[in-house]
């Protein structure tokens, strides 16, 4: 059997959920994460941060017939689930056989 569900996934660990959006157009997936800043928040020096806080974009080029059905974070890991949705007039089909006798 064909492989028809996929799913991409992205780490996104340390984003908030406004700060992270998913966005389908023209075939092109793009996922972007971009940490607001605070004008008042005070700097801060690390000694170690295990999290980036780099800003990001991941752009993922999908096939005609992909759809995007969900996205969801879990334990710091965007998945976003695609399913290749083929129509009906390109499916295979079966053929009868007819035997004589």
């Amino acid at each position: 059997l064909p492989i028809s569900h996929f799913v991409v996934e992205v780490g996104v660990a340390g984003f908030k959920e406004s700060e992270i959006e998913v966005e389908l157009k023209d075939n092109v997936l793009t996922v972007k994460g971009e940490q607001a800043k605070a004008e008042n928040a005070p700097e801060i020096k690390y000694l170690h941060k295990g999290l980036g806080t780099r800003n990001f974009t991941r752009t993922f080029t999908l096939a005609d017939n992909v759809e995007v059905k969900a996205a969801t974070i879990e334990n710091g890991v965007l998945a976003i689930a695609l399913e290749l949705v083929v129509p009906e007039e390109n499916q295979p089909k079966k053929i009868a056989i007819h035997y004589k006798k």
